[in-house]
């Protein structure tokens, strides 16, 4: 049986496989916050589930804020709900 990595939600905080989460990171190099929609991307990362409650949520707590601990542009959640 194959190992499925999981990973919890930064706003409602239910873990989750992997796959059913958008990926949000930081650039290590140029500090830019970016969606990871094939998660091959290199620096902190943090995990949003794919459904519109959980976004806003996420958006209205300042969850990505409070865990890259710098400012996220606006359009990083509006292409976030478009992948939805």
């Amino acid at each position: 049986m194959k190992h499925i990595p999981e990973r919890m939600c930064i706003a409602c905080r239910i873990m989750s496989p992997q796959n059913d989460l958008i990926r949000v990171v930081r650039d290590n190099e140029t500090g830019n916050i970016i969606l990871d929609p094939d998660k091959k991307y290199f620096g902190r990362g943090a995990y949003i589930c794919k459904n519109k409650d959980c976004l806003k949520k996420a958006e209205k707590r300042h969850g990505l804020e409070r865990h890259f601990k710098c400012a996220v542009p606006k359009n990083v959640y509006e292409a976030a709900e478009e992948l939805l």
